[in-house]
């Protein structure tokens, strides 16, 4: 997939020039829907408050902040289905996890509960496709798009590299969900895990 990439033309696009073109075109997204391959571990996320909270140390903040957040997602992914898509999400996951991880997949599973399709996969069930480097950051917006994102040293995400080629796009999302396929329901993960309480495991 790297190769891929690497090999096509693509339009570098930072900052708003990212964020108004992706929403623009999010919007308009086909039946085919929303694919999201994550890879790195550790991400910044100064605008998300309960980001911010976990950041510094106060997790019962955090997880209070992002329960707060459950009516807006409700109406978030309502709004995603009278669009006529819905959207699939596979986290990639090393042992053992960051600080970050266990804040994110929290978000995640809630996401999930609330028709944000997610799964995860193990690192090691995707060496096989990394020996040119770490798989990117990749979203396909049904076959209109595909962008790799761009992250800065310290994982804050800078913009994303646009691509249009109908081809190019449908190898990436047959990629991501290939993936998809071999992933875990992430409920049972953080169950298994331990993440999750005697009553979220009901």
């Amino acid at each position: 997939m790297l190769d891929e990439l690497a090999g096509a033309s693509g339009e570098r696009l930072l900052g708003d020039a990212y964020w108004s073109d992706f929403e623009e075109r999010f919007w308009r997204t086909s039946e085919l829907g929303f694919w999201k391959l994550e890879r790195l571990q550790e991400f910044q996320e100064p605008t998300d408050d309960s980001w911010v909270a976990f950041s510094k140390g106060s997790w019962p903040e955090a997880w209070a902040l992002l329960e707060s957040r459950r009516e807006a997602l409700t109406q978030h992914y309502a709004k995603l289905r009278d669009h006529g898509f819905e959207t699939w999400r596979i986290r990639v996951v090393e042992q053992p996890l960051t600080d970050y991880m266990r804040w994110e997949l929290r978000l995640l599973l809630m996401r999930d509960e609330l028709g944000g399709h997610t799964r995860v996969i193990d690192a090691g069930r995707v060496r096989s496709y990394e020996e040119g480097g770490v798989l990117p950051e990749l979203i396909t917006l049904g076959d209109d798009v595909v962008y790799r994102l761009l992250y800065d040293e310290n994982g804050l995400q800078q913009g994303g590299v646009r691509y249009v080629e109908r081809d190019l796009v449908a190898r990436c999302r047959e990629f991501v969900q290939g993936l998809y396929s071999e992933g875990e329901d992430i409920r049972k993960y953080l169950a298994r895990e331990g993440m999750l309480s005697a009553r979220e495991q009901r």
